[in-house]
């Protein structure tokens, strides 16, 4: 029995320190560093855990000068602000990130203003819910953004859906869009990096940028909440 209870204690000392060592990593990311979101806020909440993900998939960008920004509350040109879930600044160039942590099959066209998200129900039958077209979303997000920090930067948008879901039938006209799950996420920006032949921004360029828009993740919470209550009235909740 004293066996048992040694064993059982030492599992437990085993679990505690990887949790520990864990804890310790993500608050060493830069993720933790500007959203101050602890990992339990996180693990449990869609929308927080899909911009992680996003950018633990991507997270060897910053071993070659890459700067990630989360949650960017970008002003809107008469009032209000927009949010951008995540940008990564690089060599190679700006990326906007637009993270949908959904299930089921996904269906949509670049130009429908709407988008099928479909779940089984069994037995043959399925459910249909209707989301607002994700590109033109991202869209709206660059526009503002491009304010800031100028209008003739070139920006990629990607939007990026959880690996619960199957992208079903998915259309993309334009060349500085993509469409992705998170698996695939590092695979499709370093085939777009790597379509790039001579590096875009300098080191130099790349802080100053991060600079401008820093300060746009630090907002009072006021703020954000204010944000958050213009989503719902925008979409009737």
């Amino acid at each position: 029995m004293e066996v048992f209870i040694i064993i059982l204690f030492a599992i437990l000392i085993l679990i505690l320190c990887f949790l520990s060592h864990k804890d310790s990593q993500y608050k060493e990311g830069a993720y933790y560093q500007i959203t101050k979101n602890p990992y339990s806020s996180v693990k449990y909440d869609k929308g927080k855990y899909a911009e992680y993900l996003t950018y633990e998939c991507l997270r060897h960008f910053e071993d070659n000068g890459g700067k990630f920004l989360f949650n960017v509350f970008v002003p809107r040109k008469h009032n209000g602000t927009t949010e951008v879930d995540v940008i990564l600044i690089c060599a190679k160039g700006l990326f906007v990130f637009e993270c949908k942590n959904y299930s089921g099959w996904i269906f949509g066209h670049e130009a429908q203003n709407n988008w099928t998200q479909t779940l089984p129900q069994g037995r043959g039958r399925c459910h249909k819910e209707y989301f607002y077209n994700p590109i033109m979303q991202n869209a709206s997000h660059i526009r503002h953004l491009k304010n800031l920090i100028g209008k003739n930067i070139p920006i990629q948008s990607i939007i990026v859906f959880s690996d619960k879901c199957v992208l079903k039938d998915i259309t993309i006209k334009s060349h500085d869009v993509s469409v992705t799950n998170h698996s695939n996420i590092a695979f499709v920006v370093a085939q777009i990096c790597n379509q790039i032949s001579a590096e875009i921004y300098s080191e130099t360029e790349i802080n100053n940028m991060y600079s401008k828009i820093y300060p746009y993740t630090q907002l009072d919470s006021s703020v954000k909440e204010q944000h958050i209550e213009n989503v719902r009235k925008s979409f009737g909740a």
